[in-house]
């Protein structure tokens, strides 16, 4: 089975840099009109819609709204959180169809809430 070897230093930085600056986001004046550039030009969200807000629910402690947004939010703080306190290799492998599968899921969940006509 082929992995990719990822270091694992560049994304604690990654990781521990997103969550702060989600969690600054509400102190920035226009925060709310960023959008995705996909759904503004197709009409159509990418497997990515709602991450942000989903992660800044998270930190409102509404674990039920993060993950009606995406449940892609809550997996990368759980991700996070877990490379910055408990992993300590250099490196990390990750099968080469996890992250396939991952992205797959994502855009599933975004596309079958958008055909349903749930809120993005």
């Amino acid at each position: 089975m082929q992995h990719l070897a990822l270091d694992a230093r560049p994304l604690r930085v990654a990781g521990v840099t997103s969550i702060a600056a989600i969690a600054a986001l509400p102190l920035v004046p226009g925060h709310d009109a960023v959008g995705c550039p996909l759904r503004a030009v197709t009409g159509v969200p990418c497997p990515f819609c709602g991450m942000t807000r989903g992660v800044g629910r998270l930190f409102d402690g509404d674990l039920g709204g993060a993950l009606s947004l995406n449940p892609g939010s809550v997996l990368l703080v759980l991700g996070a959180v877990a490379l910055f306190l408990f992993v300590r290799r250099a490196t990390i492998r990750v099968p080469t169809w996890a992250p396939i599968l991952v992205l797959a899921a994502m855009w599933s969940f975004q596309l079958t809430k958008f055909a349903t006509g749930r809120p993005l």
